[in-house]
């Protein structure tokens, strides 16, 4: 049985819980608590092989941390950058690119730029947005 959007992102839920400190959201949050980690399904593109044998789908992860000390949070969002370490979520994801056997494979593709966020509330964030492929 295929696997589906809500098995994926639970997949990349328990990867990215092994990152500490991290507070990871599989719904859009109205008020996301920081340090955070937010997955958002962007595209599905469909017979990526023949006969039904896969889909591919485009995630999302969004990492937003507080700026409350400018140095500590961009310390925090290029721990999470790096291709390897404990703080790496590229390496976090692809310890088991199963997601526990809820996928064929998985990479994490692409990390964006680090941006800055001001929230409704005047709270203003530092974050970074991954690209991750799933075969399913």
């Amino acid at each position: 049985m295929p696997a589906t959007i809500s098995d994926l992102r639970i997949g990349i839920s328990d990867a990215l819980n092994t990152l500490l400190g991290i507070r990871v959201y599989n719904d859009l949050p109205d008020t996301p608590i920081t340090p955070c980690a937010i997955t958002e399904l962007k595209r599905v593109s469909y017979d990526t092989t023949f006969a039904r044998g896969a889909d591919e789908f485009q995630f999302a992860i969004q990492v937003l941390s507080g700026r409350a000390d400018d140095r500590t949070a961009q310390t925090r969002i290029e721990s999470y950058i790096a291709g390897s370490g404990t703080g790496s979520l590229k390496e976090a994801l692809e310890a088991d690119p199963t997601l526990d056997g809820a996928c064929m494979t998985l990479r994490v593709i692409e990390a964006g730029g680090l941006q800055s966020y001001d929230r409704s509330d005047g709270m203003s964030l530092l974050g970074v947005e991954f690209q991750v492929l799933i075969y399913a």
